[in-house]
Formats: C-alpha cells, sequence, structure tokens
C-alpha cells in the first residue's frame, strides 16, 4: 500500500510554529531593549561617577602643586619676607612633576630653582605682556591663579601656579609682598589618574577656562578622541573653572554580550520552532496515517461486499438462465412444429415473429 507523503509544513500545522516564533521573537525583544535601556543607563551612571572620582583625583593632583606655593608662601611669612637658602628649601619641595619653583617679591622674579636652563623666567611679571593681566589680578583679588598650558623653552608643557604673598605692615595691615610660584609640568602631575583612566578604557579630555574674565575653555590635556556625549564633572580651583570629559573608548552602544544574547535567543526560538513544527508535522502525519489506514479498510470491505454481490448477481443469471431454458426450448420447438402445418398466413406472421 502507497503512503500518501505529508509536507513538514500544511497550512494547519506551519501556523503553529510561526505563531510562537513571533510571540517568541516580540518577548525576546521586548526584554532586550529594556535589558539595552537598563544598561545604557547603568553604563551612563558609570561613567558619570568615575568622571566625578577621576576628577576629583585630578584635583588632587593640582593640590599637590599648590600645597608647594603654600609652604614657600609660610616659609616667606615666618621668615619676614627674608627668604634664605632658597635653593635648598626648594630642592627639598620639588619632584619630578615640577619644572621649576620660584619667589617674585614686589612681582619680580629674582630665585628659580633650578637655576640652570630656567634664567629667562627672571622677569617683571606685573608689567610683563603676556603675565601682567593675570598677575595683577592675583595680586589685587588674594587669589591663587594657574597660567596655561604653554609650551615650555625645556620641552613639553607647564602651567603656572602663581600664589600672591601678603605681609602684615607696623600698623597691622596686610601689605603685598610679592609671589610664590611653582611651575607644574603637564602631563606629569596627572600621570597615575591618567594612566587610569585609559587603562579602565576611557577616552578623556581635561580643560580650564583661559582665564578668570575668559570663560574659554582651553585644553589642558587629552586621549584625543573626540567627545561625544561625553559625562562632564567640573570644579573650581584658584581662578580657574576645570572641567573632566569622559566617554567609552568603545562608544556608549558597546553591548556586546547584550547582541550576543539577543543571536542565541533568535536562535533557540528558531529551533523550538522548528521542533514544534517537525512534531506537529509527525503528529498529523500519525492522523493521516490513521484515517488512510481506517479509508483502506472501509474500501476493502466495500470491495468484498462487490465481489459477493458480483458472485451472487453470478449464480442468480446462471439458475435464471437455465429455468427459462428448458421452457423456451419446448416454446420454439412447439413454433418449429407449428410453422410445418398448414395454417393461416396472419397466423405464420404471428408465429415467425416469435
Amino acid at each position: 500500500m502507497k503512503h500518501r507523503h505529508i509536507p513538514l509544513f500544511t497550512s494547519k500545522v506551519g501556523w503553529l510554529p510561526v505563531f510562537v516564533f513571533i510571540i517568541g521573537a516580540v518577548i525576546l525583544m521586548t526584554w532586550w531593549y529594556n535589558a539595552k535601556k537598563n544598561q545604557d543607563e547603568w553604563n551612563r551612571s558609570l561613567v558619570e561617577l568615575n568622571s566625578m572620582t577621576y576628577a576629583q583625583h585630578l584635583q588632587m593632583d593640582i593640590m599637590q602643586g599648590i600645597n608647594i606655593t603654600n609652604t614657600l608662601k609660610e616659609v616667606i611669612i615666618s621668615h619676614d619676607g627674608e627668604m634664605q637658602k632658597f635653593s635648598e628649601i626648594a630642592e627639598g619641595m620639588r619632584t619630578d612633576f615640577i619644572q621649576s619653583i620660584q619667589i617674585a617679591p614686589n612681582g619680580v622674579v629674582t630665585e628659580i630653582y633650578p637655576s640652570e636652563g630656567n634664567e629667562a623666567g627672571k622677569i617683571d611679571l606685573i608689567h610683563d605682556k603676556d603675565r601682567g593681566e593675570i598677575s595683577c589680578y592675583a595680586r589685587d583679588h588674594g587669589i591663587i591663579t594657574m597660567q596655561g598650558p604653554f609650551p615650555l623653552k625645556q620641552g613639553g608643557t607647564g602651567i603656572a601656579v602663581r600664589n600672591p604673598v601678603y605681609l602684615k605692615d607696623s600698623n597691622g595691615e596686610k601689605k603685598f609682598w610679592g609671589f610664590a610660584i611653582v611651575i607644574i609640568r603637564v602631563p606629569e602631575i596627572f600621570s597615575e589618574t591618567i594612566d587610569a583612566l585609559s587603562r579602565f578604557g576611557y577616552d578623556f579630555s581635561f580643560s580650564k577656562t583661559v582665564s578668570p574674565w575668559d570663560p574659554t575653555y582651553q585644553e589642558v590635556y587629552a586621549s584625543g578622541a573626540s567627545m561625544k556625549d561625553a559625562a562632564t564633572y567640573d570644579f573650581d580651583l584658584g581662578d580657574s573653572h576645570w572641567k573632566l570629559e569622559v566617554q567609552p573608548k568603545n562608544g556608549w552602544n558597546d553591548n556586546q554580550r547584550l547582541y550576543l544574547m539577543l543571536a542565541c535567543g533568535f536562535l533557540i526560538l528558531l529551533l523550538l520552532s522548528g521542533l514544534i513544527a517537525v512534531i506537529s508535522s509527525y503528529r498529523e502525519a500519525k492522523v493521516v496515517e490513521a484515517q488512510t489506514a481506517l479509508l483502506n479498510r472501509k474500501l476493502e470491505e466495500a470491495l468484498e461486499q462487490a465481489n459477493a454481490a458480483s458472485v451472487a448477481k453470478s449464480r442468480f443469471i446462471s439458475s435464471m438462465s437455465h429455468d427459462m431454458r428448458t421452457p423456451m426450448n419446448a416454446i420454439m420447438g412447439y413454433i418449429s412444429i407449428a410453422l410445418h402445418q398448414e395454417l393461416k398466413p396472419e397466423v405464420k406472421d404471428y408465429l415467425k415473429k416469435i
């Protein structure tokens, strides 16, 4: 008996795996969208927290340079403006990120440590074309100013920290003495913080305002990447407003794990839909096979009944033929005899018709 081929996806079977796939895809995409949204929010919050943390580290780095000027300032005040053994004191305070330490009585730089290679730094800050305005601002407002960054003649980049020093005269009134100055090297002063930012996969840009009256930001140091929607943290220090911008090196949409999970989810969904299709097709094939077997049995029964009827008919015809043939032969015999007798023409015609 030949079996009818049952296609894998019939009209009834095909809808179930398609329906399962569509519902599963909607659920999977909804989950993925919410997971991605939550992940993006988490990433943003984490970067913002790190930008605040690293900005505070940068602030502490800058404070190292400011603290040196504060220490030098206290020494000057304690000696009533008389600075003895400047080189020995400056040598004890100098670190790797300090280009030079200076003092400027009345705004004129007279001592620099180390002196070698820094001779050109002995200038009148108050009347200097590039430094005069901000030096006068520091003197008149009693605020620490940080000028730069600017290229150093020795190579690299520096920021000048100028801390105004005041002494009290005989009347107890404050009188401007001069400046305690430190030239800090950039980015050496930020080296540990910068290394940490790079090590943890961040691009960054660190900048400060040009001056108290110029809010334009100038870059102090940066990783070199273009900042796009970066997390920002800013703070005030001295006369400047500082800003740190941080963003992931791989961008904000670096969700490789979620994309991989989405791909695996669709693969599992396809396998599940295929399995449902195979099971449904198998079950329908079994139903069709059972229906075919039942139909075949009915056909066989009908064939047997037809054969039995045919045999009965043949027997009936055979029996009837025998029962009718004997009297018919007698009739035909009598007609033949009658035709040989003297009969009227009409009678003979009737007999011939029989």
